[in-house]
């Protein structure tokens, strides 16, 4: 009798983490999309994901969770400080987005991956300076060559790279944030969405102001550019989706496969890859299999 529910759990693990990879590989792949859509001008590019995702993310509560649940979560997201925990992880997603798309639509895609490689280093970072966590020597040695790279980056660049550094910072923070708000990723996603609507006005009128919304251009223009919202909530429906089904190990690993992926757009692009950086790179690299390495080490022997 014991046969069958191990054989539905394995099966289960098996469906998380397919999701989780596809949520990693869809992210990875963004860059895509978002050249795809090129012809419009950023600011209105991020003011269509904000608008669009607001719908897309509604969706995926009803799918998710049903009409009767969708609506208790929803509104158990709306108490006072869950909501200003809410806003506060929307305006850091704000500013990770807009950096983001800045980056990919003036041919920056290897830079933004530079920020997504970065991440977990960073979040051992903050959990030893904020959460007092305690760090080994895999990780010191990680972080230690992690800076390494982004000052060699710094060279190869001409200046630091504030700009993927400050894509991290967003994203570690906004990690943060959410933490602390244990709402379901789609309700968190649709009010987060909510609060910077105001701020999609505007940008429409902002970039309205210089040249005609690419939007009211023709009709292929607007589904293209309409696709923002599923493009944001899909990812994320799959991801919460995995990430109750697969161990945390898995997930930790899965996070390389998504800016591997935007690296090697960034070089099908042909944006331009020096010695230097590759040096910078291959320093983080390392970093991050001594991550690994430590991260598969303590689970086994957990």
């Amino acid at each position: 009798m014991t046969a069958i529910p191990t054989e539905a759990s394995q099966a289960d693990r098996r469906a998380g983490f397919i999701a989780a990879a596809s949520a990693y590989a869809m992210w990875g792949f963004l860059p895509l999309y978002l050249k795809l859509i090129s012809f419009a001008d950023v600011r209105e590019v991020l003011a269509q994901r904000i608008v669009w995702a607001i719908p897309a993310a509604l969706i995926a509560v009803v799918a998710m969770s049903g009409v009767r649940k969708g609506v208790r979560e929803i509104a158990a997201a709306l108490n006072p400080r869950m909501l200003g925990t809410l806003v506060a992880s929307a305006a850091f997603i704000f500013v990770n987005w807009g950096i983001y798309v800045y980056l990919v639509l003036h041919e920056r895609v290897i830079e933004s991956s530079l920020a997504y490689f970065l991440s977990p280093l960073v979040s051992v970072a903050i959990g030893v300076t904020f959460f007092r966590e305690r760090i080994n020597i895999p990780q010191i040695v990680a972080l230690a060559l992690a800076l390494a790279g982004v000052i060699v980056q710094g060279f190869a660049l001409g200046a630091p790279p504030w700009m993927a550094l400050a894509l991290c910072a967003t994203w570690s923070v906004y990690a943060v944030i959410r933490k602390r708000a244990p709402v379901p990723a789609a309700v968190g996603l649709m009010i987060e969405c909510l609060a910077m609507a105001p701020i999609a006005f505007l940008l429409f009128q902002w970039a309205a102001a210089d040249a005609p919304l690419a939007f009211s251009e023709n009709s292929v223009q607007a589904v293209l550019l309409a696709l923002a919202g599923p493009v944001t909530a899909i990812p994320l429906m799959a991801f919460a989706f995995g990430a109750r089904r697969v161990s945390f190990t898995a997930l930790g690993l899965l996070q390389f496969l998504a800016p591997t992926l935007q690296f090697s757009t960034g070089i099908a692009f042909g944006e331009p890859f020096t010695l230097l950086r590759g040096v910078s790179f291959a320093l983080i690299w390392v970093g991050l299999a001594f991550f690994a390495w430590d991260t598969l080490t303590r689970a086994r022997k957990a």
